[in-house]
């Protein structure tokens, strides 16, 4: 078992293999964009006969991983869109069904992100969404949820980072460890990029284990994660 708290430098596929089974309990993770220049496939990128090029590390890849690692009562979070131009708007779709019958997840729920800053289109309507696939091993998953909540959140996208444009809206993983875990919980990220997933476990008292293959966001994620220390430190 890899040591808690800590951003890792490397293929998330390999990371999961050195996670002990039954130890993880939640999940929330944003895959890389599709990417039309090739920057993050592999190979041709040509690797599915409907949604092709995938990210690096191919998402169906992970989850297949990914399954063993869950608790019996674990979840998954997972964040996907699409772009009209290079995937399709049933790519999300595509990836959740072969999740479903080739792995065995049930789909517990969707969570519509609403971005009211989305970056406007002038050809077709602007794509102001994306979707959070709620995932477990069991068709009835296990919440935390305090009160009446929508599952249609209006959240921003973030303003991004230095070294890093595309940085998960803290609140948007806040709420999701808030509604999936309790407190001591361990909390998994694939592809933590810049360490949003990371600052709000520390922000909620959760354990967690981030996977970055990207030098560079590992460095941003690890010194966001200093800044949050000593905020902690200070109070």
């Amino acid at each position: 078992m890899l040591e808690l708290d800590k951003i890792y430098n490397m293929d998330c596929i390999e990371g999961l293999k050195q996670l002990d089974d039954s130890s993880v309990d939640l999940v929330v993770t944003s895959p890389p964009y599709y990417n039309s220049g090739h920057k993050y496939q592999r190979g041709t990128g040509f690797h599915y006969d409907r949604d092709v090029g995938e990210p690096l590390y191919i998402i169906f890849d992970m989850l297949t991983e990914l399954y063993p690692k869950l608790k019996k009562d674990g979840m998954v979070c997972i964040d996907l869109c699409f772009s009209y131009s290079e995937t399709g708007v049933m790519r999300p779709f595509d990836i959740i069904n072969r999740a479903r019958s080739k792995i065995g997840y049930f789909v517990n729920d969707l969570i519509i992100w609403h971005k009211n800053n989305p970056i406007p289109l002038q050809s077709r309507l602007t794509n102001s969404y994306e979707m959070i696939f709620v995932l477990s091993k069991h068709p009835v998953g296990k919440y935390y949820t305090k009160q009446y909540t929508h599952n249609v959140w209006d959240i921003p996208v973030s303003n991004g980072i230095k070294g890093h444009s595309a940085v998960y809206p803290l609140e948007l993983s806040n709420r999701c460890i808030k509604h999936f875990s309790k407190e001591n919980d361990l909390i998994v990220d694939t592809f933590i990029g810049s360490g949003t997933t990371a600052v709000s476990a520390k922000q909620l008292n959760r354990h967690f284990i981030g996977f970055e293959i990207n030098k560079n966001y590992c460095k941003i994620a690890d010194e966001r994660l200093k800044q949050e220390y000593l905020k902690v430190k200070v109070k």
